[in-house]
């Protein structure tokens, strides 16, 4: 199976340019943000020169259209695509490809059908997109983005201050938070990271058009070692792989073995 990777950071995206088995790499060149306001249109004027982009929402689509975007449009699984209805209106809308949604089960992805949608099998689940800045509120009111200008005395670009922290719950699980300066919000990710390795043979019987790595607070030695990992895992039809333990801790397989009620 095709498996591709979708890279939150530069870093990340440059880890994976030579590994064997890995197909399309998104960098954030190739991902447009979680929020578009209208505000950051002129920021986004630049995702206009890429052949493909992952959309995120509706004002996404949008906005590439009336712009008269040419290249290929592939919808996240935050674009609503749970029934046959949904994914005809948006391939009639222009887009090309879509995302498997994470609420689905394994026998709901079956019932709907993801031949023709990619199927994120690793990747940190957003839990929470916030306005409300996390390092504002935890460094006396400092903006990370005004930090970094004032630091190189130039406009900060998006793509240079994506920042990080991490926020602990009262049961003391910890969540890391990506701060998307130049758009103004941040992510609240679930502690562990989706991972569906176990599940290769339900996989396969799903047959979907692609598969998908996630990679958001990994560092460039951390996602080429789970990349690796999975494309040797996937690449073999004899088993080969299987029983390996993967390169992180903790992982949950989220809703793909229990339906969200």
């Amino acid at each position: 199976m095709v498996i591709n990777a979708v890279c939150e950071k530069i870093e990340q995206a440059e880890s994976l340019k030579d590994l064997t088995g890995i197909g399309k790499i998104y960098s954030p060149e190739d991902i447009m943000p979680y929020v578009l306001r209208n505000k950051d249109a002129a920021l986004c004027e630049r995702f206009l020169e890429r052949d493909e982009l992952i959309i995120r929402n509706y004002d996404e689509l949008g906005f590439l259209k009336e712009r008269g975007y040419k290249g290929r449009i592939k919808a996240d699984h935050t674009l609503y695509t749970f029934n046959g209805a949904s994914r005809r209106f948006l391939k009639e809308a222009g887009v090309n490809s879509d995302t498997a949604p994470l609420e689905l089960d394994f026998s709901e992805l079956k019932s709907r059908g993801i031949n023709e949608s990619e199927l994120m099998i690793y990747g940190r689940i957003p839990m929470m997109i916030s306005a409300g800045c996390v390092y504002k509120n935890s460094h006396d009111g400092e903006c990370l983005k005004e930090l970094s200008e004032k630091g190189t005395g130039k406009k900060a670009k998006d793509k240079d201050i994506i920042g990080e922290s991490v926020i602990t719950d009262r049961m003391g699980a910890s969540f890391p938070v990506l701060h998307f300066c130049a758009f103004c919000y941040n992510v609240i990710f679930n502690s562990v990271p989706l991972s569906l390795h176990t599940e290769k043979e339900r996989i396969s019987r799903l047959s979907p058009a692609a598969l998908r790595l996630y990679f958001t607070t990994e560092n460039g030695e951390q996602t080429r070692s789970i990349a690796r990992f999975f494309t040797e895992l996937f690449a073999s039809s004899d088993g080969a792989g299987k029983g390996a333990e993967p390169p992180f801790k903790g992982y949950t397989k989220g809703h793909f073995l229990k339906k969200t009620e």
